[in-house]
């Protein structure tokens, strides 16, 4: 198995989380604020550089009807400059509802007042876990 990284992508904040190196459990990190594109991949290069990781799931914005719109393009030449960057392969995972299923898990915990950085966070936790639980031999 691989160390991933889960990438819940925005323009603005960028949700991270990873798994250890048997798949087993994943942790959230906190959200990177980008200032643009360039910042963005910057950022995120240099946190995966910093955690040893192999391989990156980012999550596909795609529209509740399956088809793909601006943002999705966006994800994909967001996804292509960082693999330039950092030599990884990236696997896109459709990310559909996970921000609603984010905010349903802090409420439940009681977490008051979430800031849009948890549910960033906690939206990439549950992309990587959806997509390991898919791939269990990656």
């Amino acid at each position: 198995m691989n160390r991933l990284i889960g990438i819940d992508y925005g323009r603005k904040r960028l949700g991270l989380a990873t798994c250890d190196p048997m798949g087993l459990s994943v942790t959230g990190w906190p959200t990177i604020v980008a200032f643009g594109f360039g910042s963005a991949v910057t950022q995120v290069a240099q946190f995966i550089a910093e955690q040893d990781v192999s391989g990156i799931v980012i999550g596909l914005p795609l529209n509740m009807d399956g088809t793909r719109g601006e943002m999705a393009d966006e994800v994909e030449r967001f996804s292509n400059t960082l693999s330039e960057r950092t030599n990884l392969k990236v696997m896109h995972w459709d990310e559909r509802l996970t921000s609603t299923q984010a905010k349903r898990i802090l409420a439940e915990r009681g977490v008051g007042r979430r800031k849009k950085g948890d549910i960033d966070r906690v939206a990439a936790a549950l992309l990587l876990e959806s997509y390991l639980r898919a791939h269990p031999s990656t």
